[in-house]
């Protein structure tokens, strides 16, 4: 069929194909409903080539396969890309060499039906994205655009069409005119044709290959009016083929039994077409409409025929799983989906695994063992997709199950696991007894490193509740366990992490050292788990105990990690711990930016922790409301964490808000509080300080003080680049010109609260001229950007890339994504130039920092 009213996205994709042959990169999304010409259209494009074109396609299975697309072009992309596919090589891995490979010559990568996407496809086009323009690369994008509300693919449209290096083209329903053009006068009317079909080409074509045909009613029926006179074994083999949504190899139709001559007569029928050495379905639409139109029953046969065949061909583990479900195989479903799974956790396609994991749990009937296994491959899973409360939930299921069994070393590193889970939700009391019972447990048995295990972590649960000295004696059993297993480098590694908390508590910041050289072991051992939990102990620690500096670090290189090793539990936990970094910086507005994002996008309560005392105390220091809900849901979270340095940060938290609001808060006589005056653990000295500081402002200010009597606390310097300690310290020192001082401090922070508190004192003490704050107009800008945006806004004035703006700012190229597209919504426009323009109309201050924040 001829391809009319297409020519204007044709022109857009010859323009942006010749940018990628200069250098210049760049992404174009074409967009429509299903059947309006989206490949065709693409067809006519890659046809008239200006440079190679590469056709990777998303395939609408039960579960997609994990980097589908990418799988689709490896072999002429790269061998190397290849390569790693077929291997065991991690998401990062495969993406660094799949951009390596786009670098060497300019290139036109197709990616067809976005819309049944895996997550590691996802991840992989805003990895290509970012980096766009740095590319000779031009990638198109087709995707149906009736996406649900919370379709994965939404966010990721929205990150690319708020970008200048990206182009949406959205496909039109023929006019009347064209189908007019197209039936040339032969045929039925081509008003009726154009009411019947809406104008949708592809059925329009189905009608136009029966012109002496009533119309039908619809496209299934225009479909199946073509199949209708073909012989039983033609048609036959034309179902086979429709069972699966991908293209059908010359090796595979060998296997399937489909000879030359059969698909020379399918290819007449105009609903497949010759695809490289094999064929493919036109459409989804017309092998859908095969495929339903089957004989009832028939089509389990199908599909265990085309497992057959694709077993003797050597078929990918995600396809396989997809057919022997749905021929009810459940042994097959068994042997493939498991290993589907673990492919699509190493791609980075956590949703597809955990669906895997799920398919295969369907097929288990009685047998309780696999059932277990699979439950606890599953909650990992769950996990690290930050799903903890089903994470929790499944691995209790497979620790009951194992009781039942009799499985003494499953159920205790069952328990081990609960541990670990439970103290992501904020469940200390429940983490130690579930690591107790694995000890226990495990001690009893020959397997001595999964007690190694066991131990360590009740080596890192001893240490954060500060008992240095348990921490000590279990960590030091497990290197013992793993010295005797022959060093067991993970093992160690493992078990140093809470002998390197109890060493940064007791002051010895070598435990720094000891953290960073444990993330090493887990990301050359690709264990996920060890590879992220102590860069996040070491950015906790870093901002806890004052090394600002390096905590900027240590962040930037945790949250490189998580997006590599797609760990969003951790990259949840490690924006919180930016945002309370950010609130001692005095970056406010950054701060309530990742304390939200950090509530919007994760399930980890032990995450919560920081971003309630983000928001609560920049609602006080702003407004000192008589309620503040996010210091009622940290205490929350801090009664069932119970952890020293957290409960004393949430007390001070309190406090502050009481002083601020003149408010006896009686949470401050909870003996959590008071026992950590009294009590004696590890770093002790620290904790209670600023305790003790809050407990003198207190009762300068006529409330009870926190816990017993304490000698008064000498006011501590404050640390550089906290300038609201700067503040405190000089309500502290309390002379006038010292109140004075802190002033416009105060004004710049926009804690209007505390502010009005120091200019009353300043009344009290006889200064008759105490100085106004800004007024409000003045207070932030008529765009309501945050600080870190109006850097982005001042870089993207200056015309500097995505990546560009990431080295400025020392932020990834995911996040500085993030911050242009936020600039770009609130500025409310769709380019840089109009953002700049944007910014000189509102008056918009944008002179950047010259160092990073």
């Amino acid at each position: 069929m001829r391809l009319l009213e297409r020519e204007h996205p044709l022109d857009v994709l010859e323009e942006h194909a010749r940018r990628a042959v200069t250098g210049r990169g760049s992404a174009v999304l074409v967009a429509g409903d299903a059947g309006i010409g989206k490949t065709a259209l693409l067809r006519a494009f890659v046809e008239r080539p200006r440079a190679p074109a590469l056709w990777g396609m998303c395939d609408s299975l039960s579960t997609p396969r994990p980097l589908g697309p990418l799988r689709d072009v490896a072999d002429e992309l790269a061998p190397a890309v290849a390569a790693l596919l077929r291997g065991t090589a991690a998401q990062h891995e495969i993406f660094a060499a799949t951009l390596d490979a786009l670098r060497t010559c300019p290139r036109i990568l197709v990616v067809e039906d976005l819309h049944w996407a895996d997550e590691a496809t996802l991840d992989l086009v805003r990895f290509l994205a970012r980096r766009i323009t740095t590319l000779p690369l031009l990638l198109v994008l087709s995707y149906r655009d009736t996406l649900e509300v919370d379709h994965p693919l939404r966010p990721v449209l929205g990150d690319l069409v708020a970008t200048p290096d990206a182009r949406r083209l959205q496909l039109t329903p023929l006019s009347r005119d064209a189908v007019g053009t197209l039936l040339d006068g032969h045929g039925p009317d081509p008003a009726e044709v154009h009411r019947r079909t809406a104008g949708n080409p592809f059925f329009v074509s189905q009608i136009l290959a029966q012109p002496e045909s009533p119309l039908p009613e619809s496209v299934r029926d225009a479909v199946l009016a073509r199949i209708a006179g073909l012989a039983p074994d033609v048609r036959h083999c034309l179902e086979l083929l429709s069972c699966t949504p991908e293209p059908i190899g010359r090796e595979l139709l060998g296997a399937l039994g489909v000879s030359t001559a059969t698909v020379g007569v399918l290819a007449a029928t105009g609903l497949v077409d010759r695809h490289g050495t094999g064929v493919a379905f036109r459409h989804e639409i017309a092998r859908s409409a095969v495929l339903e139109a089957s004989a009832p029953g028939s089509e389990q046969a199908l599909h265990a025929a085309m497992i057959d065949a694709l077993e003797a061909v050597g078929g990918d583990p995600s396809v396989l799983a997809h057919h022997a479900a749905a021929a009810g195989d459940a042994a097959r479903v068994l042997e493939y989906a498991p290993a589907a799974a673990a492919e699509a956790s190493r791609s980075g396609a956590r949703r597809e695994a955990v669906a895997f994991y799920e398919t295969a749990l369907r097929h288990t009937g009685a047998d309780a063992a696999t059932c277990a296994t699979l439950l606890e491959a599953l909650s990992t899973e769950l996990y690290l997709a930050d799903r903890l409360r089903d994470s929790i939930t499944t691995r209790q299921r497979a620790l009951e199950m194992r009781q039942r069994s009799g499985d003494v070393v499953a159920v205790g590193i069952g328990h081990t696991a609960l541990a670990h889970f439970a103290w992501g939700a904020a469940e200390r009391a429940l983490a130690e007894r579930h690591a107790r019972s694995a000890i226990e447990i495990l001690a009893g048995t020959d397997d001595h490193r999964a007690l190694g295990f066991a131990l360590a972590w009740h080596a890192f649960l001893a240490a954060w509740r500060g008992d240095a000295a348990e921490a000590r004696r279990a960590g030091a059993h497990a290197a013992k366990i793993a010295d005797e297993l022959g060093d067991d480098v993970v093992l160690r590694s493992t078990a140093s992490i809470g002998l390197a908390v109890s060493r940064l508590l007791e002051g010895d910041t070598g435990g720094r050292a000891d953290l960073l050289a444990a993330t090493e072991v887990g990301l050359a051992h690709r264990r996920d788990d060890l590879a992220t939990t102590p860069m996040a102990n070491l950015c906790h620690y870093d901002v806890e105990q004052g090394r600002l500096v390096e905590a900027e670090q240590s962040l930037a290189h945790g949250l490189r990690i998580s997006e590599e090793r797609d760990a969003p539990i951790c990259t949840t936990y490690l924006l919180s711990v930016r945002a309370r970094l950010r609130l001692l910086q005095g970056r406010w507005a950054d701060a309530e930016d990742d304390a939200r994002a950090a509530l919007r996008s994760g399930d980890i309560p032990l995450g919560e922790v920081w971003p309630h005392l983000v928001l609560g105390m920049l609602v006080a220091r702003s407004d000192g409301p008589p309620v503040n809900p996010h210091l009622d849901e940290l205490w929350r979270l801090v009664t069932t964490l119970d952890e020293p340095g957290i409960v004393a940060a949430a007390a001070c938290a309190l406090a502050e808000n009481a002083w601020i609001t003149r408010r006896p808060d009686p949470r401050l006589d909870d003996p959590l509080v008071t026992g950590l005056l009294t009590q004696t653990y590890t770093g002790r000295d620290a904790t209670v300080a600023p305790l003790r500081r809050w407990s003198r402002r207190l009762a300068g200010a006529g409330l009870p003080g926190i816990g017993p009597a304490v000698p008064d606390a000498a006011p501590r310097p404050a640390s550089d680049g906290q300038p609201y300690e700067q503040v405190l310290a000089l309500w502290d020192a309390g002379s006038p010109d010292d109140l004075l001082a802190a002033l416009p401090l105060l004004d710049r922070l926009d804690a209007k609260a505390v502010a009005a508190l120091f200019r009353a004192r300043l009344r009290e003490t006889g200064v008759s001229a105490v100085p106004r704050g800004r007024l409000p107009a003045t207070r932030a800008n008529p765009a309501g950007l945050t600080g870190r945006q109006l850097d982005v806004l001042a870089l993207l004035v200056d015309g500097l890339s995505t990546t560009e703006i990431a080295a400025r700012l020392v932020i990834s190229p995911k996040t500085a994504d993030h911050h242009v597209s936020a600039v770009l919504g609130k500025l409310g426009v769709h380019s840089r130039g109009d953002a700049a323009a944007a910014a000189r109309r509102l008056g918009v201050t944008v002179a950047a920092r010259t160092a990073p924040a």
